[in-house]
């Protein structure tokens, strides 16, 4: 699987999935922008590194939508099929969401704590910044003492993994894409589709 994350605008980018065995799905726009590291690149390298098949991007690998991903625009297909595909889509995504069971919820506590621990690398001391920090301790409180000891022993891992894709991803000009290969989170230079 492929994931294009596409700077489609100043504040704004979409995102292109493209599945072997699946429909493309499309999100544009995508929520979070970012412009060192939106908010789905986040989750893309958390999961990845975690090896949750549950987040977001596990579940989109299996043939679902996330809930949040439709099919793209018919492609030689007329709208009849168009929409009996997009359906089908649908029902996979909303079967898969349901069975995600705790690992659809670690995604998005690693995904906060990672985030928040990553940029507070750089960010300077603020009010703003202690109470990130405060509200990522309180999370991590929440967390077993196992799913405390997988975040931590990937951090390094995710950290390292931020690093380079948000410098590629600040390197984009408008119209250009990051195109990154789930799970090994391999950057394809020559994007399909």
């Amino acid at each position: 699987m492929r994931v294009h994350f596409i700077r489609s605008g100043e504040r704004r980018y979409a995102m292109r999935i493209d599945r072997a065995s699946a429909p493309a799905l499309v999100m544009d726009p995508a929520p979070g922008f970012d412009p060192d590291l939106p908010h789905d690149m986040v989750h893309f390298v958390a999961e990845a590194l975690l090896g949750l098949k549950g987040g977001v991007f596990g579940q989109i690998a299996a043939g679902g939508d996330a809930g949040s991903f439709h099919i793209g625009a018919p492609e030689g297909a007329d709208a009849r099929t168009h929409r009996r595909a997009a359906r089908k889509q649908a029902a996979k995504g909303a079967a898969l969401m349901k069975g995600q069971g705790r690992e659809g919820e670690l995604s998005e506590l690693a995904a906060f704590l990672f985030d928040i621990g990553w940029r507070s690398r750089t960010r300077s001391d603020s009010a703003s910044q202690r109470a990130a920090v405060d509200e990522a301790a309180r999370v991590r409180t929440t967390l077993s003492s196992d799913e405390r000891a997988r975040i931590d022993a990937v951090q390094a891992d995710v950290f390292a993994a931020f690093d380079t894709v948000s410098k590629a991803w600040r390197g984009l000009r408008c119209g250009e894409a990051l195109v990154l290969e789930w799970p090994t989170l391999r950057r394809v230079d020559h994007p399909i589709g």
